[in-house]
């Protein structure tokens, strides 16, 4: 397997499951009308009637942003990018603004992409998930086209030990070390990710894959 075929796979793996895990774990509940076990999980405090109104019209929002297919459809990536942008602070917008950096990702609007996960990523009042999976896609998006010493550079906190993303980041910063042509960096990421028992058997198979390609 090639350097490059593995990054791609790397790069639909990290698409496929961690936004969708992200998007099913808090979509669903909104979706089926249990916000309030989201923003419970992430801090927020629904149980004051401003609060719980203004909560309940941001969900609703948010619902009738993300009905139709991002992917395609500009009004829907506008909505939901007005909904991040008019209402920081609140998880419903993190979630809202993670939708439509990706549908813009999706469209090949890549800076448009990062700016909107940018501003997520700097809203301090909502939960550290959102802002380091933001931190996390901006970075990803970039893979191509940035300057790997500044993508590693925003990775670092991601790779802290109690870090929601920790691994996922290690393998972005992994691939950027070799990219970079720091191989030996690369090898000792890799040699960890190999080594750590708690990983899906998809990313023990990739760092393995890796630690081979290094090899040669």
């Amino acid at each position: 397997m090639t350097d490059s075929n593995l990054f791609q796979e790397v790069q639909e793996d990290l698409e496929r499951q961690r936004l969708e895990a992200l998007w099913k774990r808090y979509g669903q509940w909104i979706i089926a009308g249990a916000v309030v076990i989201l923003l419970t999980a992430t801090g927020y405090n629904l149980w004051t009637s401003s609060k719980q109104e203004k909560n309940e019209a941001l969900t609703a929002a948010l619902i009738q942003a993300q009905g139709t297919d991002t992917s395609a459809n500009a009004e829907a990536v506008k909505s939901l990018t007005a909904l991040a942008q008019e209402h920081p602070g609140h998880a419903q917008a993190a979630i809202a603004g993670l939708h439509a950096a990706a549908a813009l990702a999706h469209q090949g609007d890549l800076a448009g992409a990062v700016k909107i996960y940018d501003m997520v990523a700097s809203d301090t009042k909502v939960d550290v998930a959102f802002r380091q999976f933001a931190d996390l896609m901006a970075v990803a998006v970039q893979m191509d086209t940035g300057q790997p010493a500044l993508l590693l550079k925003r990775l670092q906190p991601l790779e802290a030990e109690n870090a929601p993303w920790r691994f996922t980041a290690m393998e972005y910063a992994g691939h950027l070390a070799f990219k970079s042509g720091d191989k030996e960096k690369a090898r000792q990421i890799f040699t960890e990710l190999s080594q750590e028992a708690t990983l899906p058997s998809s990313m023990t198979a990739r760092a393995n894959d890796m630690l081979r390609l290094l090899a040669e």
